[in-house]
């Protein structure tokens, strides 16, 4: 949606976030934000559940502190797929960040599977849903505010192309989506609609065990080896190609290695070209590639076009 689209560019701008590693500030912007705010759920909830001795809102309000249990998985996991590449290491360690994507989405499955088990439980067993206007109101805010968290993390997911942040934003969805089924019994038991809720608890279920396995797929794709999209290898061709000197480009591999790309491409040129230039030809190569697409190690292996 446009409006959090704004709302989102407003928060980058005002926090600075494309300052510096942005990869790594987009991270913890979304993971600190959801901590805070899952807090301040906390809190509210827990100290309205203790006035109304309404031991629902108490476990809901548990429930959104051992939320800030997976935003810290995020920034603890952006924090080392941040780090600088090491004797260990030597192309980084961004696929921690497809690491990171996974364990939510174990998590989101875990939700899922709960959800189903209680939607069965309650459609075979309905039971009787009484609220008054202030629970309303409280699981209204919830709402809005696991939403905001959603957009948040889903803007701010697909500007680094952030599985994590994307799976993390998911995960927010999942409980604005069971306060809504919990609102929705509400109105359904006073029509006697008393099984909907459990019917649309099950359905719901599916879809949130249905995300976080393509989730998995995804990120484990990606962790084996993916090969590079035809858009990719065809910028690196003509980056390389429509360099003078330059006749032939092929046998392109890349490598993603979670923001840091290594690209190891074959060239032809004249095969009577000095050592000294071909040598030059190679780093011009290596250099145009690198300008066109940040964040990418380049290596020319040279082939002789023989003239007959």
């Amino acid at each position: 949606m446009r409006m959090f689209d704004r709302v989102t560019d407003n928060l980058v701008t005002l926090f600075r976030l494309e300052k510096g590693n942005r990869f790594k500030n987009y991270g913890y912007f979304e993971g600190i934000i959801s901590i805070v705010v899952n807090i301040l759920l906390f809190v509210f909830k827990f100290a309205v559940g203790l006035v109304l001795n309404s031991i629902s809102l108490i476990a809901d309000s548990l429930h959104s502190l051992s939320d800030v249990a997976t935003s810290a998985i995020i920034v603890f996991g952006f924090g080392v797929s941040s780090k600088p590449p090491d004797i260990q290491h030597p192309f980084g360690h961004g696929r921690v960040e497809r690491i990171v994507a996974i364990v939510i989405a174990c998590l989101l499955i875990v939700v899922g599977i709960e959800f189903f088990r209680s939607g069965f439980t309650r459609f075979k067993n309905p039971v009787s849903i009484k609220a008054n206007v202030i629970i309303i109101i409280l699981l209204g805010v919830s709402v809005f505010a696991k939403e905001f968290l959603y957009w948040l993390s889903l803007n701010l997911g697909k500007r680094i192309d952030s599985a994590a942040l994307k799976a993390d934003a998911w995960h927010h969805r999942t409980d604005s989506i069971a306060t809504l089924l919990v609102l929705f019994g509400f109105v359904s038991f006073r029509f006697g609609w008393y099984s909907l809720d459990g019917i649309l608890g099950m359905v719901v279920a599916g879809i949130i065990v249905y995300t976080g396995v393509m989730i998995i797929r995804e990120s484990g794709s990606a962790l084996i080896g993916e090969a590079p999209s035809t858009a990719l290898v065809d910028k690196i061709k003509t980056t390389a190609g429509d360099l003078d000197g330059v006749d032939d480009v092929h046998h392109i591999h890349v490598h993603d290695y979670g923001g840091q790309l290594e690209v190891t491409i074959h060239v032809r040129i004249d095969g009577d070209t000095h050592l000294e230039d071909a040598h030059d030809k190679a780093s011009e190569v290596e250099q145009a590639i690198r300008k066109c697409i940040p964040g990418t190690e380049v290596t020319v292996h040279l082939e002789p076009v023989k003239n007959e």
